[in-house]
């Protein structure tokens, strides 16, 4: 009886993680129609999903993962010298902020999100010289990716928000 009841909790909480998923796509911006469905970032699956599902079939592939962060740094990289600098760094992410804002106020939370792109910087950039690599970009990438893989697949999907 016990497993049956985990099972139903299980299925339950796709349920409820698909639901989610699929209200966060609905709702998106039409400037969204094609590409990730919240390209600002922030923590956790749907985040994570919203960010990198670049086909929002639900799964984001190290591919799909890899093809955004490669098209973000390009993009921030303005000046063409292969390397972010802290205001390159921050001016990307504002600008993919500031769409998902379109029509909205900036508030406080939106001040928190640059502030925390200026940490962020700090923290990517490892040997503190200032410019952030593409190697730099890469680590973290790698790191990023395994720790939202947390079945280890090879693919990040709701089965990797589920808690067994």
């Amino acid at each position: 009886m016990k497993e049956q009841n985990n099972q139903s909790g299980k299925h339950g909480l796709r349920l409820a993680m698909t639901a989610m998923v699929v209200a966060l796509t609905a709702s998106a911006p039409s400037w969204a129609a094609e590409g990730p469905a919240a390209p600002a970032g922030g923590h956790g699956l749907a985040a994570f999903m919203g960010s990198y599902d670049t086909d929002r079939d639900g799964v984001v592939t190290r591919e799909e993962y890899d093809t955004v962060r490669k098209q973000r740094f390009m993009a921030a990289d303005t000046n063409r010298d292969g390397w972010l600098s802290e205001e390159e760094y921050v001016a990307e992410y504002e600008g993919r902020l500031k769409q998902q804002y379109a029509g909205r106020a900036q508030d406080e939370r939106y001040a928190g999100s640059i502030k925390q792109a200026h940490v962020r910087f700090n923290i990517l950039d490892t040997d503190r010289d200032g410019k952030l690599t593409v190697e730099e970009d890469i680590a973290i990438a790698d790191k990023t990716f395994k720790q939202n893989d947390k079945n280890g697949d090879g693919k990040v999907d709701q089965a990797d928000g589920v808690k067994k």
